[in-house]
C-alpha cells in the first residue's frame, strides 16, 4: 500500500510537470496596447475608418533618444465596410497582436455622430475585451487627427484622457460620458444623449533655449458637449451651456464660479463651490408638468481682485447674491437652448416626472413626452452659502 506521504509527493510532482505556465501566454514584446481609438465615416465611400493609437509596452519612454520616443506609440488606420472589418484590417499591417483591454477613449468623428452612432455602440458592447468604462467623446471634425494629437503631458496621449476626465469636474464645462452610460441612454425611450466634445486648441510653449522665445502647439481640449436625439447628433452646446446643464444633472459639485462685483470697483471675485446639489419638485396641472429646481451648496472665496471698506460678513452676503444669480442665469440659459432650440430631453426630466407623478405619467404624459418637454415651465432657485475665505478672513480695505 502506498503511504500517504508518497501520494502527496506524486501529486506535487504531477503539478510541476503539467502546470508549467499559461498555454496562451504572450511576451510583452509581442503585443501592442490600444490606448485611443478614433472612428470616422468616409464622406464619399461610406466606409468606416478606424484609427488607433497603439502603445509599445516595452519601449523606454524615459529615454531622450528620438528613436525610442517614436517606438513608444504607433498610429495606424484601418478601413472597412463595417467597424469589425476595419479593425481586422489593422491586424494585416501590425507586427503585434492588438490588445483592446487598455483602451481609454473612443473618439467619434463629427460626420459619423450626425449620421448615427448605433454601429459604434454595437461594436464596443459586443466585444468582451473592450472596456465599457472607456470615455466616449465627439470631435470637432474628423476623429483621426485627434488620435495623433498631444493631450497634456502624457505620451501616448491616450493615457492623458484618464486625467482629463478625472479633472473634468474642476471646470464643469463637459459631461460624464463613457460607453456604459451611452449604451444605457440609447436603450431608454425618453432619455437623450449628451457626449463630451473635444477640440484642438493652440497651447503656448516656452522655448528651452530662451524664455523670450515661444511656440504654439495643438493640444486636445475637453470642453463643451454634443447633443443627440436618440443616436444622431443635433448640434453643440457651448462650454457655458454645458456647465448650465451640468448643474441640473448634479455633475458640478465642485467648481469655481467668478463674478464681477460692482461694489468692488467692478473687480472679480472667485468662489470655489462644494457639495452643490440640485433637487427637483414637480406637479402636473392640466396635463402639463411644472418643474422647480433648487440648487444649494457651500462656497469659499478664493480670490478678490478689488478692495473694500465693508466687513467680511457684508462681503460674503453680497458675494452670495452674485454667485446665486450667476448660477441661475447659467441654468436658465441652458434650459432655453435645450428646450427651445434642440427640443430633446437630455436633462432627465422624464424620469423625475415619472417618479413623482406616476399616475399622470401613464395617463397621457408618457405618450406625448416629446411634444410636452419643450413647453414645460421651469422655476430655478439657487442658494450657495458662502462659508469663509480661503485667503484673508477679512478683505483688503482702503483707508
Amino acid at each position: 500500500m502506498i503511504k500517504k506521504s508518497t501520494k502527496l509527493f506524486l501529486l506535487m510532482l504531477l503539478n510541476i510537470i503539467f502546470l508549467n505556465g499559461c498555454w496562451d501566454a504572450r511576451e510583452i514584446n509581442e503585443i501592442g496596447l490600444v490606448t485611443a481609438v478614433g472612428i470616422d465615416i468616409g464622406e464619399d465611400t461610406n466606409r468606416y475608418l478606424v484609427t488607433v493609437q497603439i502603445a509599445n509596452p516595452s519601449a523606454d519612454v524615459s529615454s531622450s533618444s528620438s528613436n525610442n520616443i517614436k517606438q513608444a506609440e504607433w498610429i495606424v488606420t484601418g478601413e472597412g465596410e463595417s467597424l469589425f472589418d476595419a479593425t481586422r484590417k489593422l491586424v494585416e499591417i501590425s507586427s503585434r497582436r492588438i490588445m483592446w483591454a487598455h483602451n481609454n477613449v473612443i473618439i467619434i468623428g463629427e460626420s459619423l455622430a450626425k449620421r448615427g452612432i448605433i454601429p459604434v455602440v454595437d461594436f464596443f458592447t459586443h466585444n468582451p475585451e473592450l472596456r465599457m468604462k472607456a470615455s466616449v467623446v465627439v470631435s470637432k471634425g474628423d476623429a483621426k487627427k485627434y488620435v495623433a494629437a498631444k493631450a497634456g503631458f502624457e505620451s501616448p496621449s491616450g493615457l492623458s484622457f484618464i486625467l482629463l476626465e478625472g479633472y473634468r469636474a474642476l471646470h464643469a464645462e463637459s459631461v460624464e460620458s463613457h460607453m456604459l452610460k451611452v449604451s444605457s441612454a440609447l436603450k431608454n425611450e425618453y432619455t437623450n444623449l449628451l457626449i463630451s466634445e473635444i477640440s484642438l486648441k493652440n497651447a503656448i510653449i516656452a522655448s528651452k533655449e530662451s524664455d523670450s522665445k515661444q511656440s504654439t502647439s495643438e493640444t486636445i481640449s475637453l470642453s463643451g458637449a454634443a447633443i443627440f436625439k436618440k443616436d444622431k447628433m443635433l448640434g453643440w452646446l457651448s462650454p457655458e451651456e454645458t456647465r448650465g446643464v451640468s448643474w441640473i444633472l448634479n455633475e458640478t459639485s465642485n467648481t469655481v464660479v467668478t463674478v464681477i462685483d460692482p461694489e468692488h470697483g467692478n473687480k472679480s471675485v472667485s468662489v470655489e463651490t462644494s457639495g452643490v446639489k440640485a433637487k427637483f419638485k414637480t406637479e402636473v396641472t392640466n396635463g402639463i408638468p411644472k418643474v422647480w429646481i433648487n440648487v444649494s451648496g457651500i462656497g469659499d472665496i478664493v480670490e478678490e481682485d478689488g478692495s473694500t471698506k465693508k466687513s467680511m460678513s457684508e462681503v460674503k452676503q453680497n458675494t452670495a447674491k452674485l454667485i446665486d444669480q450667476k448660477i441661475k442665469d447659467e441654468i436658465k440659459n441652458s434650459l432655453m437652448v435645450v428646450q427651445r432650440k434642440y427640443m430633446v430631453d437630455v436633462l432627465g426630466f422624464a424620469a423625475i416626472v415619472h417618479i413623482q407623478n406616476d399616475r399622470e405619467w401613464h395617463n397621457g404624459l408618457k405618450d406625448n413626452w416629446k411634444e410636452i418637454f419643450p413647453e414645460i415651465p421651469v422655476s430655478v432657485s439657487v442658494n450657495i452659502n458662502i462659508n469663509s475665505s480661503k485667503l484673508n478672513q477679512e478683505p483688503y480695505s482702503i483707508y
